[in-house]
């Protein structure tokens, strides 16, 4: 099945549907290129259903082809589709010389339960978990609602774990379950560093969303900047005016620095007027 593009989405090339299932979709914009990065859903609080496939024009310029995974819940995309879809994404890559991912969350978490089945060369994943599953994650309890029903056998990242995959996982150490996710994740997969985006919040994109500089993250997962290091220099150097960096940093040193987060809480206050959220009012939208 192929699908074009609505009225509002600039794309180069088809949207084509290689997966339509009850749970799961996938969509792979062309381009042309001989190199794939995927993309996959994030959690979004209210979801009803799937969403619209949105190609990115960034992704497009720079001749990727760009696979969408998405999914019909939040469910971590770990549902009775899951191995049909790692199947066809199997089928796909190997139309392409190179494949990389960028996910956040929720998505993050896709792109490393299919980094197996989509051979990737290298993923930008912004605070992923490494389950929802409350026997292996106890110490995280803000997805107990779709941890209950997760499967905690198909949804094991031990059978994916690797050496050879490579990227970077960007994380807010202020956030104190999101870093011991990293953590773990990296226990699988040693090839991945870790970034320290202090204040950043969940997902630690935010100030970089606030001041228009998320496209970072992008760059980052094309291999177009020259250091991941550049994301963590930006994100220090505008964080200052953000208040969701403000409210952070008081929520990590309320109970052993109580004067600080007074402090961090004024600064806040006084930055919130005006703000808005970013993609929807889901602190885990990208």
């Amino acid at each position: 099945m192929t699908v074009t593009g609505s009225g509002t989405t600039a794309v180069t090339g088809p949207l084509q549907r290689v997966f339509d299932g009850a749970h799961l979709r996938a969509d792979l914009a062309r381009n042309g290129g001989r190199r794939l990065i995927v993309t996959f859903d994030y959690r979004k609080r209210g979801r009803t259903g799937f969403g619209v496939p949105d190609p990115s024009r960034q992704f497009a310029a720079a001749g990727f082809d760009q696979l969408m995974i998405a999914t019909q819940a939040n469910d971590w995309f770990v549902n009775a589709d899951l191995p049909a879809l790692a199947g066809v994404c199997a089928v796909v890559r190997r139309d392409y010389a190179a494949a990389r991912a960028l996910g956040f969350s929720m998505g993050g978490y896709g792109a490393l339960r299919l980094s197996g089945a989509l051979a990737l060369d290298y993923v930008t994943l912004v605070s992923p978990q490494v389950s929802i599953a409350p026997a292996v994650v106890p110490f995280d309890p803000r997805y107990r609602d779709e941890g209950r029903s997760f499967d905690m056998a198909l949804g094991d990242l031990t059978p994916q774990a690797s050496h050879a995959l490579r990227g970077e996982i960007l994380c807010d150490p202020c956030d104190a379950p999101d870093l011991i996710h990293a953590r773990m994740i990296q226990a699988l997969f040693p090839g991945l560093s870790l970034l320290r985006l202090t204040g950043g919040g969940h997902p630690c994109s935010q100030v970089l969303r606030a001041t228009g500089r998320s496209g970072l993250l992008q760059r980052r997962a094309m291999d177009a900047l020259p250091s991941a290091r550049m994301i963590v220099t930006t994100h220090r150097q505008l964080r200052g005016g953000q208040a969701c960096y403000w409210q952070a940093l008081a929520r990590a040193a309320r109970v052993r620095r109580p004067h600080v987060a007074a402090m961090a809480t004024a600064r806040q206050a006084k930055l919130a007027a005006g703000t808005v959220g970013g993609v929807d009012a889901d602190g885990d939208s990208a």
